[in-house]
Protein backbone atom coordinates (compact mmCIF):
# COMPACT_ATOMS: atom_id res chain seq x y z
CA UNK A 1 0.00 0.00 0.00
CA UNK A 2 1.74 3.45 -1.18
CA UNK A 3 2.16 5.81 1.70
CA UNK A 4 2.33 9.71 2.07
CA UNK A 5 5.41 10.74 3.56
CA UNK A 6 6.01 14.63 4.33
CA UNK A 7 9.12 15.37 6.01
CA UNK A 8 9.07 18.62 7.37
CA UNK A 9 12.63 20.65 7.21
CA UNK A 10 14.57 23.77 7.74
CA UNK A 11 17.51 22.82 4.68
CA UNK A 12 19.92 21.90 7.33
CA UNK A 13 22.45 19.02 7.47
CA UNK A 14 20.52 16.82 9.93
CA UNK A 15 17.18 17.62 7.79
CA UNK A 16 18.77 16.46 4.37
CA UNK A 17 20.42 13.27 6.15
CA UNK A 18 16.37 12.25 7.04
CA UNK A 19 15.48 12.74 3.47
CA UNK A 20 17.90 10.58 2.56
CA UNK A 21 17.66 8.00 5.02
CA UNK A 22 13.69 7.74 3.83
CA UNK A 23 14.76 8.16 -0.09
CA UNK A 24 16.56 5.52 0.02
CA UNK A 25 14.07 2.98 2.31
CA UNK A 26 10.80 4.07 0.46
CA UNK A 27 9.28 1.97 -1.95
CA UNK A 28 8.56 3.19 -5.54
CA UNK A 29 4.75 3.42 -4.33
CA UNK A 30 5.16 6.05 -1.96
CA UNK A 31 5.12 9.62 -2.43
CA UNK A 32 7.72 11.47 -0.37
CA UNK A 33 7.35 15.68 0.26
CA UNK A 34 9.69 17.59 1.33
CA UNK A 35 8.08 20.68 3.57
CA UNK A 36 10.22 23.76 3.96
CA UNK A 37 8.60 25.13 7.60
CA UNK A 38 10.64 28.44 6.31
CA UNK A 39 8.48 28.62 3.80
CA UNK A 40 4.99 30.89 5.42
CA UNK A 41 2.41 29.29 2.90
CA UNK A 42 3.24 25.82 5.07
CA UNK A 43 2.53 27.28 8.34
CA UNK A 44 -1.19 25.76 8.33
CA UNK A 45 0.45 22.11 8.27
CA UNK A 46 3.47 22.88 10.35
CA UNK A 47 0.43 23.83 13.11
CA UNK A 48 -1.58 21.42 12.20
CA UNK A 49 0.94 18.74 12.72
CA UNK A 50 2.32 20.48 15.95
CA UNK A 51 5.75 20.64 14.44
CA UNK A 52 8.36 22.36 16.21
CA UNK A 53 11.70 20.70 15.27
CA UNK A 54 13.02 19.39 12.08
CA UNK A 55 13.69 17.40 10.57
CA UNK A 56 9.81 16.09 11.51
CA UNK A 57 8.64 12.94 9.54
CA UNK A 58 4.37 12.93 8.89
CA UNK A 59 3.02 9.64 7.46
CA UNK A 60 -0.52 9.34 6.20
CA UNK A 61 -1.23 12.06 9.02
CA UNK A 62 -1.28 9.46 11.77
CA UNK A 63 2.63 8.89 12.60
CA UNK A 64 5.03 11.30 13.45
CA UNK A 65 8.73 10.92 13.57
CA UNK A 66 11.04 14.26 14.72
CA UNK A 67 14.62 13.78 14.09
CA UNK A 68 16.82 11.51 12.12
CA UNK A 69 15.53 8.07 11.87
CA UNK A 70 18.17 5.86 13.91
CA UNK A 71 16.37 2.71 12.46
CA UNK A 72 16.86 1.56 8.79
CA UNK A 73 13.74 3.03 7.13
CA UNK A 74 12.19 0.61 5.05
CA UNK A 75 8.60 0.32 3.17
CA UNK A 76 6.39 -2.74 4.50
CA UNK A 77 2.94 -3.53 6.32
CA UNK A 78 4.78 -4.66 9.49
CA UNK A 79 7.43 -1.39 9.36
CA UNK A 80 4.62 1.53 8.82
CA UNK A 81 2.28 -0.66 11.55
CA UNK A 82 5.14 -0.42 14.24
CA UNK A 83 5.98 3.04 13.69
CA UNK A 84 2.04 4.18 14.37
CA UNK A 85 2.32 2.13 17.05
CA UNK A 86 4.98 3.44 18.37
CA UNK A 87 5.08 7.44 16.89
CA UNK A 88 1.23 7.66 16.60
CA UNK A 89 -0.18 11.43 16.05
CA UNK A 90 -2.26 12.40 18.33
CA UNK A 91 -4.07 15.71 16.79
CA UNK A 92 -4.68 18.47 20.18
CA UNK A 93 -2.96 15.30 23.10
CA UNK A 94 0.26 14.88 23.54
CA UNK A 95 2.87 13.39 20.82
CA UNK A 96 5.17 10.76 21.48
CA UNK A 97 7.96 11.14 19.09
CA UNK A 98 11.76 10.38 18.13
CA UNK A 99 14.25 12.61 19.36
CA UNK A 100 17.43 12.59 17.21
CA UNK A 101 20.78 12.42 18.75
CA UNK A 102 21.33 15.75 17.57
Amino acid sequence: MPHRIQIFSGGCGVCREAEDIVEVGKCKDCSVEVISVDDRKNAKLVKEYGISAVPSIVIDGKIKVVGVPEFPWFCGDEFYRRLEMEFPLEKGGKRRVWVSRE
